[in-house]
């Protein structure tokens, strides 16, 4: 993994500003990039577009670097129109991308009157920003989607819509910029949606679902035709595999087929009586056509646009071959998810269902000296128990034969024994498993399902660290002050560090040795030459920051980055003439390493002067610490009580953010959270869903629920591991850090 990661530095580096090779900035290379089009043909000039669309993706950093190349840009495209006589209403797709991303960049407006806007940017990537001109169609709108999102986190400080309600509404370019779609579909929530069109002449929808799991025994497929809740047609009738058996699978004969274009579409193909279907999807603009024939004859025809364009990722299902994590599974709950097989004086630890053979799964819990005990049901869709284990005889808890697990994004509950186990699983994309094991897997038997019920972690012991439920605090809002896009020279600088800390470099006995991508420097040197004269640090530890000696900037240096760990003041002296003497420091076993920093991106605040990694501010410190103490008092049992945990687990957040019930932006919403202190149990854990990243949270209420907020809208509270830094003469320095507080 260390040379996984070296290398990936190294690749940084050959890229960033910091490199002495390549000493232009940022702003001088994107420029470069529009400085010779007026003397192109026309060919050249679009072939000339396409390359600036994949340049200045891969290129990324802030708006001020594009500023002065997309005025240039803007009148290069003003002139060409001229030069070759195009229409300006009808640009070819790469010509309008750069067209439409310079005006996004610069505010600027084209030689017709023609300004950004939404409508237009939008419908440029409907387009499907195409590139032909050498064989068959290569689609670039990935690239201009991925610019214009970068503008609009950076505009907007925002990277998710998750929040934004009435006037703020997002439109549909906005969700094309966050992959969000809601438009109607016939697939129900919990389901994966591979296809839906509509067709408004007939008032009605066409949608292809599927179960949200590709196993060869239990998923299937289903065509759809009809409006949500009323459907006119549903092929095949009943939720089946696409094959019967191995047979059928090896001769071809299943429900569906597909037939995939040499580029970017694919057919799905089936048969429902005398009538035969085909789907034509094509994925560089979402268009679809549905085509139905009789004996070779018409009988039914539409064009339209796909709002769920996923067919390219119902293979699995046909085929059998697993691709779960490329599903567009619909968010939300199914309208049965409150039915269990858990009856009413029970708790629900888990419950799944099959919604192939409308069956339930239940772990349901009772009372057992004091203690949960544990017991299994299985229901039909008609609400009988069909199955049951260690109902007459609960499991508890703290038994041999019970277990409960919650890490990588997964729940898990076992049951058993040797003899005979169960086993039943939850994956934060809302899928889950049931698996009945007998003598260790001589037998067994494995159902894939849909999550309705995981509360699992709550039957789980996790210490004094672990927040009790239903713990209140008060209500601290935060200060902060202005931020500012962290600078594209720190975030290389910042991501260099972290690099060379996570390849071993800063490990006792390395850090000497000469490196190629630091210009045949060492690592721990080249720390060293990062410092100012006037670098200072602050902190409280014994008087650190006071250290004697005419090395001051070095002893500060490393004190900030070391804490007290094993470093000796009166190591300092046999530094002053021999680096070689930092080998034997170890600058991974500290309080603070780089690792720890704020990662590249984070806002800052400041000026080209000098400007520090943003953090939040209690508007009332006094009221601050009060609260930390009062929610020590609730979840601690005793005086050591883990304070440093309790500490990093609040978090500023900056922006307004909707905190809903579960991880999904369908869920109900139970809160918000806007400029205050918020209280994150375990700030490392996120759920990846709908494209959203999703991190539990306890709001001053003691209401649960989660969030989607942006790493960075959530700031650090105080100045603990603040760095600040300058830009002086094109180089970043330096310039002080805070590891305890002034």
């Amino acid at each position: 993994m260390k040379f996984f990661k070296a290398a990936i530095l190294g690749a940084t580096m050959l890229a960033s500003p910091l490199s002495p090779a390549l000493a232009q900035t940022t702003e001088d290379r994107i420029e470069a990039t529009v400085s010779d089009l007026s003397g192109l043909g026309y060919q050249e000039f679009v072939d000339e577009m396409g390359y600036l669309l994949v340049v200045w993706d891969e290129t990324g950093g802030s708006a001020s670097n594009y500023l002065d190349a997309s005025d240039i840009l803007v009148e290069e495209i003003d002139a060409a129109i001229e030069r070759f006589e195009l229409d300006p209403e009808s640009l070819p797709g790469l010509i309008s991308a750069m067209q439409m991303i310079a005006l996004n960049y610069s505010g600027d407006s084209a030689a017709n009157g023609l300004e950004f806007n939404h409508e237009d940017a939008l419908r440029i990537y409907e387009d499907g920003v195409v590139v032909s001109d050498m064989g068959p169609p290569v689609p670039m709108h990935g690239h201009y989607k991925s610019i214009m999102r970068r503008i609009y986190v950076e505009m907007w400080n925002r990277t998710s819509l998750d929040g934004l309600e009435g006037e703020l509404a997002p439109d549909d370019y906005e969700k094309m910029l966050f992959d969000v779609y809601d438009k109607p579909t016939l697939c129900e929530a919990g389901e994966a949606v591979f296809w839906t069109c509509a067709d408004p002449a007939r008032d009605r929808y066409l949608s292809v679902c599927g179960s949200p799991t590709s196993d060869r025994q239990t998923s299937w497929v289903q065509y759809r035709v009809g409006a949500p809740g009323d459907l006119e047609l549903a092929y095949p009738e009943n939720k089946v595999p696409n094959f019967a058996n191995e047979e059928a699978m090896m001769n071809g004969d299943g429900h569906f087929s597909q037939d995939l274009w040499l580029r970017n579409g694919q057919t799905l193909l089936f048969s429902n009586g005398a009538y035969d279907y085909a789907i034509d999807a094509e994925n560089i603009t979402d268009t679809a056509s549905v085509s139905v024939t009789r004996d070779g004859n018409s009988v039914f025809s539409l064009e339209c646009k796909s709002t769920y364009p996923f067919m390219d990722t119902i293979g699995g299902h046909l085929w059998g071959n697993r691709n779960d994590d490329a599903l567009h599974i619909v968010p939300g709950a199914r309208p049965d998810v409150d039915e269990t097989a858990c009856e009413a004086d029970e708790d629900v630890v888990w419950s799944c269902l099959d919604t192939r053979e409308e069956e339930t799964f239940s772990v349901c819990t009772v009372p057992v000296s004091g203690e949960a005990g544990f017991f299994f049901r299985e229901m039909d869709g008609s609400g009988t128990i069909t199955s049951t284990a260690f109902v007459d005889d609960p499991v508890p808890a703290s038994s041999e034969r019970a277990g409960l697990r919650a890490e990588n994004n997964e729940t898990s509950v076992y049951l058993g024994e040797f003899a005979e186990s169960f086993h039943f699983t939850a994956n934060a994309d809302g899928t889950g498993d049931f698996t009945w094991m007998r003598n260790q897997g001589e037998r067994m038997f494995t159902q894939n399902c849909s999550v309705t019920h995981d509360n699992i972690a709550s039957f789980i012991d996790g210490g004094e660290e672990e927040a009790e439920a239903g713990f209140t605090y008060d209500p601290q809002p935060i200060l902060h002050d202005e931020l500012s896009p962290s600078p594209d020279e720190f975030d290389a600088l910042i991501t260099l560090l972290k690099g060379l800390e996570a390849a071993g470099h800063f490990d006792a006995g390395a850090g000497t040795e000469p490196l190629d991508i630091l210009s045949g420097q060492a690592a721990k040197p080249f720390a060293l030459s990062l410092i100012t004269e006037d670098f200072r640090c602050t902190a409280d530890f014994g008087g650190m920051c006071s250290a004697p000696g005419d090395f001051y900037p070095i002893d500060a240096f490393l004190v900030g980055f070391q804490g007290s760990g094993e470093f000796k003041w009166h190591q300092v002296d046999t530094w002053a003439d021999d680096f070689e003497g930092m080998a034997s420091v170890d600058l991974n076993e500290i309080s603070l390493t780089f690792a720890m920093l704020s990662p590249a991106g984070t806002p800052v605040t400041g000026d080209e002067s000098g400007f520090c990694q943003a953090r939040a501010y209690f508007d009332d410190w006094d009221a601050g610490g009060a609260m930390y103490r009062n929610v020590a008092d609730q979840i601690f049992t005793d005086e050591d009580g883990n304070m440093e945990w309790l500490w990093d687990s609040f978090y500023g957040v900056s922006t307004r953010y909707n905190v809903r019930a579960q991880p999904s932006a369908s869920a109900d919403i139970v809160g918000q959270a806007e400029n205050e202190a918020i209280h994150f149990p375990d700030f490392d854990i996120v759920i990846e869903a709908e494209g959203y990243t999703w991190r539990e949270v306890v709001l001053p209420d003691g209401t649960g629920g989660f969030i989607a907020a942006s790493e960075h809208d959530l700031l650090t509270i105080g100045n603990s591991g603040e760095v600040c830094a300058a830009i002086r003469d094109g180089d970043v320095v330096l310039t002080s850090v805070s590891i305890g507080g002034e």
